[in-house]
């Protein structure tokens, strides 16, 4: 037996025979038309277009699965109606001479090598959408009715240079175990896919796969990010009962999908969930999540050259806020800073800077930058479900001009709807001036990574002071607590959006010191519905209450795990 170990990007343990899947080579040839064939291979055009339109309407209307999934293949009907697709295709047949095949081949290749050389990740991983169109339109102008799984049965794992979103539903709907892939990330298109659908998925190199021959017996592992080859029986008994036990425990919260979440007397939740890019939404909805309740909007400034334009951000905002209507879009504005320099904005290297320029004092250092985000935001916000929220709040003053530069974007555009504003409190200053900050508030939610950082004086990000990165330490239970109770006294819900929300053994203990909302990791939701539902709000009351009185983490750990027996 081999273990060869990968990137995880999708849940699960697949077991199965490995089957390497070779994509159909189109042999294009590069012989240009004659003028008079110029009318006939633009009714080709035409007629083949309405085709894989009619098709991609065909499995919109029929799909098997969440509905949600079918974004993406109106996304892909998006890129075929797209007027300059269209003239530029026809340029190249009328002016050029191109056949069809040529045109397509040449246009997709032209788009995707653009993605492809963009530094910023999310943008280089569109790339698929178009390979996939691209795909798709050429089986249809050559003729080529095979699919690429058709011999494939379904106790496999395929093995796939590079797999699109589209291929990654149809490896579902074949009921294909896992994927293995050469190119992927966590972030693209089909990896998202597959974790809404629970397909085990891995990337690994290429450089592994030769190891793995055809018909091989393989696990994968993709919480681990681990392929086993050839496993002996112990291992593949091992993996064979827990793959028993995670569908079973999947199958059972699947059935919280549309409960409601309340506690066990009666205290309704407001469970929502975080997202760092637009293709999350399809988990959201999936898990009929309340909502949005952090969406991260650094993926538009990281790792590219020019900043994103209002139009580039309005566009974004209006979907995601379209699709979770009428449920809440609780934007965050930009949090660069820290961990997360960003070259565009012209960050200096700070010698300490978790305790520099970044979240709301990086806006305050780039109003035009910030004025462009907010007006894409307000003009985005036609269903009224969008709300702003700020981050890395230290007084209230800061919430004051944050909402009089708002009040300026207002006067810069047509009449809009109104917006909520929020406050992240992060910082142990914005905890204690809570009272002030909530006056000023629509909601307030505690970002408990980093108010845990600074409470405790822990760098989260270095590993050699991890030991002292203490979520229930009673510090930071206790100035939850003091957040909730001054919030409260102005009639303002307060949440949570921090990993603690996402971590089961913490809910009973946030609901407890008063939390109204918690938002957390789409594939969390159903996990933390059903911790919630499971909690009694007057006994989590008299425990968290204890703990804020104990003087140490390990006090608070051994009596959380006594009062769960």
């Amino acid at each position: 037996m081999k273990v060869l170990k990968g990137l995880p990007v999708s849940d699960g343990i697949a077991i199965g025979k490995a089957k390497y899947v070779n994509k159909t080579k189109f042999k294009i040839k590069k012989k240009s038309i004659k003028e008079e064939e110029v009318d006939s291979e633009l009714e080709r055009f035409e007629t083949n277009l309405q085709n894989v339109l009619a098709e991609l309407d065909e499995l919109i209307e029929n799909f098997s699965l969440s509905k949600d999934n079918q974004d993406i293949l109106n996304t892909h009907k998006m890129i075929l109606k797209d007027p300059d697709f269209i003239e530029k295709i026809k340029k190249m047949i009328s002016q050029e001479l191109m056949s069809l095949e040529q045109a397509i081949k040449k246009h997709f290749t032209d788009i995707m090598a653009i993605f492809n050389n963009m530094e910023n990740n999310f943008y280089a991983e569109r790339s698929s959408d178009y390979e996939d169109v691209a795909y798709r339109f050429l089986k249809h102008a050559m003729n080529i009715k095979s699919s690429d799984f058709s011999n494939i049965d379904k106790n496999s794992v395929i093995f796939i240079d590079r797999i699109s979103p589209s291929e990654v539903t149809k490896a579902y709907e074949r009921e294909i175990q896992g994927i293995v892939v050469d190119q992927g990330s966590k972030n693209s298109h089909s990896s998202i896919i597959a974790r809404s659908m629970n397909l085990p998925m891995v990337v690994t190199s290429e450089e592994h796969k030769k190891k793995i021959s055809q018909n091989t017996m393989v696990i994968v592992d993709g919480s681990e990010g681990k392929i086993y080859v050839d496993p002996d029986e112990e291992t593949l008994h091992k993996f064979t009962e827990k793959k028993k036990i995670i569908e079973k425990r999947s199958q059972e919260l699947e059935k919280l999908k549309y409960k409601d979440s309340v506690t066990k007397d009666g205290k309704k939740i407001g469970l929502m969930s975080n997202i760092e890019i637009p293709e999350e939404i399809v988990q959201v909805k999936h898990n009929n999540s309340a909502g949005i309740g952090l969406f991260r909007t650094e993926f538009l400034f990281i790792d590219r050259e020019n900043l994103p334009t209002e139009e580039e951000q309005y566009k974004i905002y209006s979907e995601i806020a379209e699709k979770v209507a009428p449920h809440p879009l609780i934007i965050r504005t930009i949090d660069i800073g820290g961990d997360k320099l960003s070259s565009i904005l012209n960050i200096e290297h700070e010698l300490n800077p978790n305790l520099g320029c970044r979240g709301i004092r990086l806006s305050f250092e780039n109003i035009p930058v910030f004025k462009t985000q907010l007006r894409a935001i307000l003009r985005a916000n036609k269903k009224g479900n969008i709300k702003i929220m700020f981050p890395m709040i230290s007084c209230v003053y800061e919430v004051m001009k944050a909402k009089k530069i708002i009040s300026e974007c207002k006067q810069e555009l047509d009449k809009v709807n109104e917006v909520e504003i929020g406050a992240m409190i992060e910082i142990p200053s914005a905890a204690v001036n809570a009272k002030s900050i909530a006056k000023e508030c629509d909601f307030l939610s505690i970002g408990t990574n980093d108010l845990i950082q600074y409470t405790l004086a822990v760098d989260r990000d270095n590993q050699t002071v991890a030991e002292y990165y203490r979520p229930a330490h009673p510090s930071v239970l206790q100035l939850i607590k003091m957040t909730v109770e001054k919030a409260h006294k102005q009639n303002t819900k307060v949440a949570v959006c921090g990993e603690m929300a996402s971590q089961e053994q913490f809910i009973g203990i946030l609901l407890g010191l008063g939390i109204d909302e918690l938002s957390v990791s789409p594939a969390k939701v159903l996990r933390i519905k059903e911790k919630i539902r499971n909690t009694d709000i007057k006994k989590q009351k008299e425990i968290a209450n204890k703990m804020c009185k104990m003087s140490t983490e390990k006090e608070v750990m051994d009596f959380l795990q006594r009062s769960e027996r």
